[in-house]
């Protein structure tokens, strides 16, 4: 079984307890755009082929294919943009109240996401295998890179925790990290040519 395939099977079997017919999850979002075959999956649920406009449901697993990009729009404003062979679930989504909060889930491949300010304070945490990152009005990248894994603010601040250290990147300035359950490397200012690369796999 082919890598990427494996690493689907993988994602939705971490997916498999939360078993909630369609009609009982809550709507999240909706899809802004795609390129190439994007799908949405829920437990044993027959997978969703996405479209424009196609809504997106707490708990949905989304997942990209070769040479695919997927543009979401999440209610309170949350942009997410992933890249080829990504999967990403919405694990919850809470805009107003003492648990207001925003918790997604990175399993692989490359993501942006973007919150401007004024769309709301409500924070957001993004586990991957790598990092948790913490998050609240900003645009950041996260994903591999030169067998790598990086990240990159492009406007605002986040807060990266790996391997028990934890650092701040601000604008302009990305980390690297070598790999899965290895602390970060020296947060550093990024020059254009490596910005430029990995805005162009989102």
């Amino acid at each position: 079984m082919p890598l990427y395939r494996r690493a689907v099977m993988s994602c939705i079997a971490l997916a498999a307890p939360l078993r909630r017919g369609l009609a009982e999850r809550a709507r999240v979002g909706e899809v802004a755009a795609v390129t190439g075959e994007a799908m949405a999956r829920f437990a044993t649920d027959p997978p969703r082929l996405l479209a424009p406009a196609a809504p997106l449901l707490l708990e949905d697993l989304l997942t990209t294919g070769a040479g695919a990009r997927l543009h979401c729009q999440l209610e309170g404003g949350l942009e997410i943009r992933l890249g080829e062979r990504a999967s990403l679930r919405v694990d919850a989504l809470t805009l107003r109240g003492p648990r207001a909060g925003i918790a997604l889930r990175v399993f692989d491949g490359p993501v942006l996401l973007d919150r401007p300010p004024q769309a709301g304070s409500a924070p957001i945490e993004v586990t991957l295998p790598w990092a948790r990152i913490g998050v609240r009005g900003t645009r950041f990248f996260a994903g591999p890179l030169d067998d790598r894994f990086v990240v990159f603010v492009a406007r605002g601040r986040v807060l990266v925790d790996a391997a028990g250290q934890s650092v701040q990147i601000t604008e302009g300035f990305g980390v690297d990290i070598p790999a899965p359950g290895a602390p970060p490397d020296p947060v550093r200012r990024w020059g254009q040519p490596r910005i430029r690369r990995v805005l162009a796999l989102v």
